[in-house]
């Protein structure tokens, strides 16, 4: 998942520390007493068997998401059909609290200076981890991201600070070294997560509709057309 095959889908990915049929079943009561209405369907094969499900991808309402068995079993991956990337944060911190357990948030968006066939993008690397209980803030764990602002990069680390941090590289002089692509995936990796490995969606999903329809002029589009719009350019 390093690249944009399945971008935008895939920029953005949430993690729940519990069993598939115990956040299928969270996220759809959730949905329920949000939107009156939500079902689930259970889906054989892993996310890039089922990521058509999600189509078409759609701007200001997410009325498609699928939630994901891994490798892991202790873990399942939560995607959306967001037309500009997910937002697992929301979904990931609520049910976190909800089903009283632990969740990740893994963020990874190629920097894209523009050109020919192509729009700027803003890079971005982050990690949020989030507990069942609160916290600092909420209930933020720890949250480490580096993301270019304009023509800078950002670099953030709160909350507790993690066993497996490279903390060190934190003062690196250059922004954009402080957390790279290489240790996002090792952080992961040490929470038994490995989210840019295509095999470690194994499946099956279960795919959650809400009744939510897109508001009048709302960009609605298959993925190829998202990742056209976003000048993305597979096999980069």
């Amino acid at each position: 998942m390093q690249g944009d095959a399945y971008a935008p889908v895939s920029w953005s990915m949430g993690f729940l520390r519990a069993p598939l049929e115990v956040v299928a079943e969270g996220l759809v009561a959730w949905r329920r007493e949000i939107h009156g209405s939500a079902r689930g369907e259970r889906l054989s094969g892993g996310l890039f068997a089922n990521v058509s499900a999600l189509e078409p991808l759609t701007a200001g309402v997410r009325p498609r998401e699928l939630v994901v068995a891994t490798r892991n079993r202790e873990w399942v991956g939560l995607f959306d059909n967001g037309v500009l990337g997910g937002d697992p944060v929301s979904r990931v911190g609520y049910l976190a609290r909800r089903l009283g357990v632990d969740g990740v948030v893994v963020v990874s968006t190629l920097d894209v200076q523009g050109g020919t066939g192509r729009r700027a993008r803003s890079g971005s690397r982050q990690l949020q981890l989030f507990a069942p209980t609160d916290t600092y803030f909420l209930n933020y764990v720890r949250t480490i991201s580096v993301a270019r602002d304009g023509s800078r990069w950002r670099f953030d680390a709160n909350g507790a600070v993690q066993d497996f941090e490279d903390v060190e590289a934190y003062r690196r002089r250059r922004v954009a070294d402080r957390f790279t692509l290489t240790m996002l995936a090792d952080y992961a990796a040490a929470l038994g997560l490995k989210p840019f490995d295509p095999d470690f969606f194994t499946g099956p999903c279960v795919l959650v509709r809400n009744p939510e329809t897109p508001p009048p002029g709302a960009l609605v589009l298959s993925l190829r057309d998202a990742q056209r719009r976003a000048g993305i350019i597979l096999g980069d």
